[in-house]
């Protein structure tokens, strides 16, 4: 009988063409580091470093789904993450660095499907947030999570990170250098997984427990998004977030009726609510 093909695994770092903060990114990497040249991915240049590959796709990032498919088929190896380098753009114009994982929790306005979130990737999600802070020291941006928003869809772990939020941050190649940094650094926390629930788009709350108390969090369903979407994507975010053990829910961005529902759902798929009080302080943590 023949042994069933098993593909190795490979991180995947994925820049866009019609992408200047992308490009920028792209090119800081390459920079920083000594890549090897790879096989070409959707006709464009790919390289390698140890177990990273670092591809490049024509369109925009957003709707260009099945990616890993794509990437497996490829190279033989079949994604343990994919990370999307990608431009941050917001009315507020805010100059800041950004990651956050990706799915819809309701409408699909800007690629992937309605309804269907795509799988987090906690530890090193966390980990690049962490990064982030201390290679950005010194820049005028704000390092923070956003929430689980927008596509592509996907099947692998992933997340985004962003500069942004104007032509001027994308043209920023010490923004772009400081991302690059971080991800050439990078390694998945050990800290306990979680969950995280309310909060605005950018989930500061969450992102200041992220860095200074032990917790690694996936999916983060903003406040505004679980006002709108059925209490099943509650266990999506669940689903879809690996080991996940904890829950953090921001209750003063929630009505009282919305926080009990989502504590009853989160208590029967046996994921434990914490409050600050509840997560150690980690050990050399930043202070925002």
């Amino acid at each position: 009988m023949e042994e069933e093909f098993v593909p190795r695994r490979v991180r995947v770092l994925v820049a866009s063409e019609p992408d200047e903060a992308s490009r920028n990114q792209r090119a800081a990497l390459l920079d920083l580091a000594s890549w090897s040249e790879e096989d070409a991915f959707a006709r464009s240049p790919a390289w390698r470093l140890r177990e990273v590959v670092l591809v490049t796709i024509p369109e925009p990032h957003l709707y260009r789904d099945h990616l890993d498919r794509d990437l497996s088929t490829a190279y033989g190896e079949s994604p343990e993450l994919v990370v999307y380098l990608s431009k941050h753009r917001s009315e507020s114009e805010m100059r800041s660095l950004t990651v956050h994982p990706i799915g819809n929790p309701v409408d699909a306005a800007f690629g992937g499907q309605p309804g269907v979130l795509v799988p987090s990737a906690a530890r090193w999600m966390t980990a690049a947030l962490r990064a982030l802070r201390r290679e950005a020291r010194g820049l005028p941006y704000e390092v923070t999570f956003e929430a689980t928003h927008h596509g592509p869809y996907l099947e692998s772990p992933t997340f985004f990170i962003e500069q942004g939020s104007t032509d001027r941050e994308w043209a920023d190649r010490e923004a772009s250098a400081a991302i690059a940094r971080a991800l050439l650094g990078l390694a998945p926390l050990g800290a306990p997984v979680a969950v995280g629930m309310g909060g605005g788009h950018y989930v500061r709350r969450h992102r200041d427990l992220a860095i200074e108390r032990e917790i690694a969090f996936g999916h983060l369903l903003p406040a505004y998004a679980l006002e709108r979407a059925p209490p099943s994507i509650i266990d999506q975010a669940v689903e879809r977030t690996q080991d996940v053990r904890l829950a953090y829910v921001h209750r003063k961005t929630l009505g009282k009726a919305l926080v009990r529902t989502i504590e009853e759902r989160l208590a029967s798929l046996g994921v434990r609510v914490v409050r600050e009080a509840d997560l150690p302080l980690e050990r050399g943590a930043e202070t925002s």
